[in-house]
C-alpha cells in the first residue's frame, strides 16, 4: 500500500474517532527524573556517589494514557485512585490536557505511586529508581463505591480504556463490571517490577482490544523460548480476545484479528527512553482499533506511536495527530 493511501486512510480513521466519548481508568503514576552527575564509590560505602544537577516531573501511567488520547478524542472522562500521602492533586491536575475531567478516588494510608528515576546527565542513562508506592489491594469499601460509579458511568460511553498496572487499583470485580458494563472494551495489563508474576492478561476474559509486549504475552501463556508467532497462535485458540498488538521493540509489532497475524517492523533502533512508550502505542491503537481501520495498519500505527515516544524522556510530552500524519509521511 502507498504511503500517500495509508495517509487517506489514517485522515479518515482520525475523523471517525474525533468526536469520540471516552473513559480511561487506571493507576495514576508520577514519573520523577532526577538528573545527576556520577562522582565514583565513596571512601567509606561501596556506594556510588553523584552531584544533583535537576530533576523533572512527568504525569505517567494513566494520566498519560488519557493525556495521548485527549489529543485526538474530544471527551475524555479519566477514573483513578489517588492516595492520601503525597497526594500530588494539584500537580496532576496542572499536567493533564484540558479536555480531560478527571474523577479521583482516594485510598487511606497510601501513597499517589511516585516512580522516582536516577539518571546519568551525560548518558542520559538511568542508573536506579526508587518507589512510593502502597500497592496492596483497595478496600472493600473503596471497591464498592468505585463499582457503583462505574455501574452507572460506563453505558455513557463509546469506549473505555483500561491502563493495569498492577498497582492495587483494578481487582477482579472492577474488571468485572468493567467487562459487563463497557460498549467496547480496550485492555493493557502490565508486568511490571511491582506485580513480577501477579498481574497477568488472563484476569480479563473478554475484552474487545488488548495490547500486550512480549514478556506480558510470554508469562502470561507459561511460554519462554517458543517463536512469538507460534505463541499467539496458541494464545488466540485458548482466549476469547477478538483482537490483540503485540509489541516487541526493536523487533517491531505484530497485530492479531480474526485468527491473522500482521506484522511490521520498527522505525528506530536508538531509543532515547523507552518509558511511556507502551501506554502512548495503547492509548492511541486503541481508538484507530475502534475505528476499524485496515488491520494492517495497526502495526505501522504502533511502531510510528512508539519511535514518537522513545524520543522523549518518559512522559515528558504527549502525542498529537500532526506527530503520528508526520511520522507516517517518512516511512519508504
Amino acid at each position: 500500500m502507498k504511503i500517500s493511501e495509508i495517509i487517506k486512510i489514517t485522515k479518515s480513521g482520525l475523523d471517525k474517532i474525533k468526536n469520540l466519548n471516552v473513559l480511561v481508568i487506571g493507576d495514576s503514576i508520577i514519573d520523577e527524573y532526577y538528573f545527576t552527575s556520577p562522582k565514583g564509590r565513596t571512601i567509606k560505602y561501596p556506594i556510588l556517589s553523584v552531584d544533583y544537577i535537576r530533576h523533572e516531573r512527568y504525569a505517567g501511567g494513566i494520566l498519560a494514557i488519557a493525556n495521548h488520547i485527549s489529543n485526538f478524542a474530544k471527551n475524555v472522562r479519566l477514573v483513578t485512585v489517588l492516595g492520601d500521602k503525597k497526594r500530588n492533586e494539584d500537580f496532576i491536575k496542572e499536567k493533564l490536557n484540558k479536555n480531560v475531567s478527571a474523577k479521583f478516588f482516594t485510598k487511606k494510608n497510601a501513597f499517589t505511586t511516585i516512580k522516582r528515576r536516577f539518571i546519568d546527565n551525560l548518558r542520559e542513562e538511568k542508573m536506579f529508581k526508587i518507589e512510593f508506592i502502597t500497592d496492596i489491594p483497595i478496600s472493600k469499601e473503596l471497591e464498592m463505591e468505585i463499582i457503583a460509579y462505574l455501574s452507572k458511568e460506563l453505558p455513557k460511553y463509546d469506549i473505555v480504556v483500561v491502563g493495569d498496572f498492577g498497582h492495587g487499583f483494578i481487582s477482579d470485580s472492577i474488571v468485572k463490571v468493567l467487562e459487563k458494563n463497557s460498549k467496547y472494551l480496550c485492555a493493557n495489563v502490565q508486568t511490571n517490577s511491582a506485580n513480577m508474576g501477579f498481574n497477568y492478561f488472563v484476569r480479563y476474559k473478554k475484552p474487545d482490544y488488548i495490547v500486550l509486549n512480549e514478556i506480558e504475552l510470554r508469562l502470561g501463556m507459561h511460554s519462554r523460548f517458543e517463536p512469538v508467532r507460534d505463541i499467539i497462535k496458541e494464545f488466540d485458540k485458548k482466549n476469547n480476545y477478538k483482537k490483540c498488538l503485540i509489541t516487541m521493540g526493536k523487533d517491531g509489532a505484530l497485530y492479531l484479528r480474526n485468527g491473522k497475524i500482521y506484522k511490521s517492523e520498527a522505525l528506530t533502533q536508538t531509543p532515547k527512553d523507552t518509558v511511556g512508550a507502551g501506554d502512548a502505542v495503547f492509548a492511541i491503537t486503541s481508538l484507530l482499533d475502534y475505528a476499524n481501520v485496515e488491520a494492517g495498519l495497526i502495526p505501522i500505527y504502533a511502531n510510528c506511536i512508539g519511535a514518537i515516544a522513545v524520543g522523549y524522556m518518559g512522559n515528558e510530552k504527549s502525542i498529537t495527530k500532526a506527530d503520528l500524519l508526520k511520522t507516517l509521511e517518512k516511512i519508504k
